[in-house]
C-alpha cells in the first residue's frame, strides 16, 4: 500500500484525562477519511497533533512525502500540508489580495493564479476586507490557501461550516478534484453526518478519546447493522450481544456486535438504514456494557 501518513499508537492526554489514546490508522494516496466524534471527543487534538500545533505524549507519526519520510512535522512537512481550522487569525484590515502576498513569501509552491481561480469558483472577491467576512466566507478563504501551494495532504477541521448548499457543492468539488490523481490525501471532520457520507473513503470514529472504528465507508454499512427493539425485548437480550444502544421515547435501536447471530438468536431482522444514521447511533446512543 502507498501510504502518505501512517499513525501509531498516537497519544496526547491532558491533566483534565481528555485527548486522544493509542489511536493508529494509515492513509493511502488518493483517500479521503472522515474523522467523527461528538464534541469534546478528541477530533481536534488528533488534527492538531498531525500539523504541529501540539506535541504528542506517545506513539509514531510518519509523512511520506516525494520518496522521502519524515516522523516530526519539520518545515518541509508543513510545505506539504493544507490546513482548514475550526478558528481563523487573519486580521480585520486585510484582504484576500494581501493574504495572497503573505502565503507567496510562505510557501516555495504559492500559486497565486490558482488561489484567485478558487476564490472565483467560491464567488469570494478578493478585495473585502476580512472584517467584513461572514464565517462561511472566511472558510472559502481558509480552503483557497489550503488548495494552492501544492499540499499534499489537506487537514480540514469542520470545513463546510457556515457554507451555503452551492458553496459546500462546490467544495466538495474541489476536494474530489485534489486527489483525483492518486497522489494527495485527505483528513477531515465534520459534525454534519452528510457531508462525511459525501465526500470520504473511509470513515474513524473517536469516542471519548478512543478510536472505537476506522473503516472503508461502504465496508461500515454491512459490518453494522441497527435493529428496532422494544424496552421489553432489551431486558432480555444480553449486553454482550450489543455494541451500542440508543433511546428513544417510543424506540430503542441498537447494534449488535455480530448481526448475522444476532438476527438467528433473537429472531429480530436489521433496519435498513442509511450510513449516516448508523453513525449517529454510535454517536448519540450508549454503550452496551
Amino acid at each position: 500500500m502507498d501510504n502518505i501518513l501512517t499513525v501509531s499508537n498516537l497519544s496526547k492526554v491532558y491533566s483534565s484525562g481528555r485527548g486522544v489514546r493509542s489511536v493508529s490508522f494509515e492513509l493511502q494516496k488518493g483517500a479521503i477519511l472522515g474523522v467523527i466524534g461528538l464534541n469534546g471527543a478528541g477530533k481536534t487534538t488528533l488534527m492538531s497533533c498531525l500539523t504541529g500545533f501540539m506535541d504528542w505524549d506517545s506513539g509514531d507519526v510518519e509523512y511520506s512525502f516525494g520518496g522521502k519520510t519524515y516522523e516530526k512535522v519539520k518545515p518541509e512537512v508543513l510545505e506539504c500540508l493544507g490546513i482548514v481550522a475550526s478558528e481563523y487569525g487573519f486580521p480585520g484590515h486585510f484582504s484576500a489580495k494581501t493574504v495572497c502576498n503573505i502565503m507567496a513569501s510562505a510557501y516555495r509552491n504559492w500559486d497565486k493564479a490558482k488561489f484567485f481561480a478558487i476564490l472565483r469558483e467560491l464567488e469570494l472577491d478578493p478585495s473585502v476586507k476580512v472584517r467584513a467576512f461572514s464565517r462561511g466566507m472566511k472558510t472559502k478563504l481558509a480552503i483557497a490557501i489550503a488548495l494552492s501551494h501544492s499540499a499534499k495532504i489537506l487537514f480540514l477541521d469542520e470545513a463546510t461550516n457556515g457554507l451555503d448548499v452551492k458553496a459546500s457543492a462546490k467544495v466538495r468539488e474541489l476536494l474530489h478534484a485534489h486527489v483525483a490523481d492518486g497522489e494527495n490525501a485527505i483528513v477531515l471532520t465534520s459534525h454534519i453526518m452528510g457531508e462525511i457520507e459525501r465526500l470520504s473513503d473511509a470513515v474513524m470514529l473517536i469516542d471519548d478519546g478512543d478510536m472505537k472504528f476506522n473503516c472503508n465507508k461502504d465496508d461500515l454499512l454491512h459490518m453494522y447493522k441497527v435493529f428496532p427493539v422494544t424496552r421489553a425485548m432489551l431486558g432480555g437480550i444480553d449486553r454482550e450481544d450489543l455494541m451500542r444502544i440508543k433511546k428513544n421515547e417510543h424506540t430503542v435501536r441498537v447494534i449488535a456486535k455480530d448481526p448475522k447471530s444476532f438476527s438467528e438468536k433473537y429472531a429480530i431482522q436489521p433496519e435498513a438504514l442509511p450510513l449516516d444514521s448508523i453513525i449517529e447511533i454510535f454517536l448519540e446512543g450508549e454503550n452496551a456494557a
